[in-house]
């Protein structure tokens, strides 16, 4: 019964932001009027993320953008649930899993070009991109050994992106000066390149440090984009460096913006 609740509140708001758009954008609607909207991304919010994005109207169906995303130092959203739900349904004697402990930050700077089929900044838009993205990796990881011996073990890293893709996308008008930029789905490709140092409290045998060099060719071996993933095992823990190409989506968002 909720759910049904729930869906129909979504269904008559949608309507209504959408009955509100064409009331708002007559058709009169100068595209070039107010030709800048600035944005913030309010949906990233919920994952510590600060996205911000310019458009500025070119003509009656162009348009370009730039956005930028920064996330400070942080643990990762959701990740003290995630340790609490692991660690109540485990015994006191286990080891305690610890993510909330891993820590990133990150920055992306997204230029785009957007093409209106009816007029720019308002209605359904296809827009190809061009992203760089850099994420810094501090992830820590405490463990008790065979022998009872508590031992650390720490990553540190970044990886950096260059990443090309389509966004599919609506803008309506909210009024003359305010608009509600929904980013439906976007398909990307791109490369990233990875390195990360690790070293341990623990100085590995022989025997584990070619344990290590099995489960990472393992993790290497899975898929052809990794070929060109490299790694170093010694006694004091390694380095993994290279690189590998993906394909990816760029998800759900909103973004409230201001015309001038």
């Amino acid at each position: 019964m909720k759910k049904k609740i729930l869906f129909a509140a979504l269904l008559m708001t949608a309507q209504s932001i959408s009955l509100f758009a064409q009331r708002s954008s007559g058709s009169d609607y100068d595209p070039m009027a107010r030709p800048n909207i600035v944005k913030i991304n309010i949906s990233s919010l919920a994952y510590k993320n600060i996205s911000l994005q310019y458009e500025r109207v070119l003509g009656n169906k162009i348009s370009v953008s730039c956005g930028v995303r920064f996330m400070p130092k942080g643990s990762l959203a959701y990740t003290k649930t995630i340790d609490n739900l692991a660690n109540s349904n485990s015994n006191s004697n286990s080891d305690s899993v610890h993510l909330s402990d891993w820590k990133a930050n990150s920055l992306a700077i997204t230029p785009e070009f957007r093409f209106y089929p009816k007029h720019a900044g308002k209605g359904f838009y296809l827009a190809p991109y061009f992203r760089y993205r850099t994420i810094g990796l501090d992830l820590p990881v405490d463990y008790t050994d065979g022998n009872g011996v508590k031992q650390h073990v720490s990553a540190k890293g970044n990886l950096s992106s260059y990443i090309g893709g389509l966004m599919i996308g609506t803008q309506f008008n909210l009024g003359k000066m305010v608009t509600l930029d929904w980013y439906i789905i976007g398909f990307q490709y791109g490369s990233t390149n990875i390195k990360l140092d690790v070293t341990s409290t623990k100085t590995m045998t022989a025997t584990d440090q070619q344990d290590v060099r099995s489960n990472l060719q393992e993790i290497k071996d899975l898929s052809n984009s990794f070929k060109n993933i490299n790694y170093v095992v010694n006694a004091n823990g390694g380095n993994i460096s290279g690189k590998y190409n993906s394909l990816g989506f760029r998800g759900f968002g909103l973004n409230l913006g201001f015309k001038f």
